[in-house]
């Protein structure tokens, strides 16, 4: 019996120390929590700073294309990839609505194969307002059609017109950056 009684006093101390055990692992545990939730913060905090920087809008010169034809310069880069408007054709969509027919000469700078779709972002305004997409009677949706590096393809998406007179300005932009870099074309639709 007296085996027991000692026994006692040791059982209360192991468990003591088990709880002192389990609050300092809660405290460790908590402060990982906060400094992971730090981290986290502040990168978030630093990629809004970055997008929305004081300086250099990363805006280029706006090239003018007619819609009618003409090419505007090969030299035009946003992050790892080139894209030219190179043509504008204006057409009718499925349903007999006026649309624009925009070609992209894509290069592929990067390192691994890409589609346009995934390595960039365009959008097509017509006096400030973005056109939707168009779908023609043919085929000419390929754009989604990776390419190696070092390779250039034309592209073709088509877009609906609000009329067929006023200009458009098409907008390049990387597709998943922090980068404010566009390349702008302006596309004069004459007849």
């Amino acid at each position: 019996m007296s085996n027991e009684i000692n026994n006692a006093p040791q059982s209360a101390d192991v468990q003591q120390a088990v709880s002192a055990a389990l609050k300092e692992q809660k405290k460790k545990s908590k402060k990982k929590k906060l400094i992971i939730f730090g981290v986290i913060a502040a990168i978030i905090i630093i990629g809004i700073a970055a997008m929305s920087g004081d300086g250099d809008s990363g805006e280029k010169e706006p090239n003018s294309l007619n819609a009618s034809g003409g090419i505007s310069t090969d030299s035009n880069t946003v992050g790892n990839y080139g894209c030219v408007v190179k043509e504008a054709k204006l057409c009718k969509d499925y349903a007999g609505k006026d649309a624009v027919l925009i070609t992209y000469k894509f290069t592929n700078n990067g390192s691994e194969a890409i589609s346009f779709d995934i390595a960039l972002d365009d959008n097509v305004y017509q006096d400030g307002v973005g056109l939707e997409r168009a779908y023609l009677d043919k085929d000419t949706d390929d754009f989604d059609v990776s390419i190696k590096p070092g390779v250039t393809k034309e592209v073709r998406k088509a877009y609906l017109l609000r009329d067929t007179t006023t200009d458009l300005e098409v907008e390049i932009s990387e597709w998943l950056s922090f980068s404010n870099d566009k390349i702008v074309t302006n596309v004069k639709i004459s007849k």
